[in-house]
């Protein structure tokens, strides 16, 4: 491994609300990471309670620590926190990490390298982002963070590792995945910036992690899946303990919609239309009130998913799709 890469510094960000009994849990790991290291990693916790709810606690946990908090006035939601947490970081590679995560020993070193080097300026950089092994629950098994993307009957989809009862063979070695999970991806603040960040198409939550990835994928900027670095998810995020399944799932449904309007390639959006009127009309005959709230939900922002479709001199989709499965 470069001795200059692995040396790299590194900001961890983590957006939360008052979860510090989850950040008690779950720090520790990190900061025994960062003394490891002894590089001078550093901690930025984004309050993004609109409360303050953290400060109480930082100013006790967080003393002598290489971590700071950063509170926030209003509660925003992942991206707009995570955001500002970038924003505030001192050094270039930027961590995103949810605070139901636990990190296990050297998970840094081989995100590091896998990223590789900062190209030139004014050259793109071969790979946008790379993700770890995410162990669902700590389980060997349950990788959460290997993805597959395909088109299927006009509708582009992304099939997890652990999804719906489905489980795709996560390779051993370093692979090409559609997109970094937010809550789990190393990747360069200036590559971040010049992509323009997250998109507020998305908001409040899901799907902004797909649409950045994918926007570096056009543009030559790959994600990279490595097994060598393992953190564990043990799901007791913010979202999941305040909203519920079905909310969840609505905005899984929406996100997924726009993501397909503003990247599908123009040859594949008729094809995909009338899978969207059939979808609809097998909904209203079957009295499927969940499917047509989805698709309400996603046309109620169309009209800028379809504003947003401007790529010009960059990779069709087409072609990324390609990539990714070759």
């Amino acid at each position: 491994m470069s001795a200059k890469l692995s040396t790299a510094p590194v900001s961890v960000v983590i957006p939360s609300l008052d979860n510090f009994e989850l950040l008690e849990r779950n720090l520790p790991a990190l900061l025994r990471e960062f003394g490891r290291r002894e590089v001078g990693d550093e901690l930025v916790i984004v309050d993004d309670s609109g409360t303050g709810a953290l400060k109480p606690w930082a100013a006790e946990a967080l003393r002598g620590m290489p971590a700071r908090l950063l509170v926030r006035k209003s509660n925003g939601g992942f991206a707009p926190a995570l955001t500002s947490g970038i924003e505030a970081a001192s050094h270039p590679l930027i961590f995103s990490m949810n605070s139901d995560v636990r990190v296990r020993p050297g998970f840094l070193d081989p995100l590091i390298e896998a990223l590789g080097p900062t190209s030139e300026a004014g050259a793109t950089n071969p790979v946008f982002a790379v993700a770890p092994r995410v162990l669902l629950n700590g389980e060997q098994q349950q990788i959460e963070s290997f993805s597959k993307c395909i088109l299927l009957d006009g509708l582009m989809t992304t099939r997890l590792s652990v999804a719906h009862g489905q489980q795709l063979d996560a390779p051993n070695e370093p692979a090409m995945i559609p997109f970094a999970i937010g809550g789990t991806a190393l990747f360069r603040r200036a590559d971040f910036e010049s992509l323009g960040g997250f998109d507020e198409l998305f908001a409040p939550f899901y799907f902004e992690d797909n649409d950045l990835c994918w926007r570096a994928w056009r543009r030559g900027s790959a994600s990279v899946y490595v097994p060598e670095s393992v953190v564990e998810h043990h799901h007791k995020g913010t979202i999941g303990s305040l909203l519920s399944a079905k909310r969840r799932r609505a905005a899984i449904e929406r996100g997924e919609l726009l993501f397909n309007w503003k990247h599908l390639d123009q040859e594949h959006l008729h094809r995909h239309m009338a899978s969207l009127y059939r979808r609809a009309l097998d909904a209203w005959v079957t009295d499927d009130r969940d499917a047509l709230i989805w698709l309400q939900l996603a046309l109620d922002s169309m009209k800028e998913a379809f504003s947003s479709r401007a790529f010009q001199h960059e990779q069709s989709t087409a072609d990324v799709l390609e990539t990714l499965n070759s």
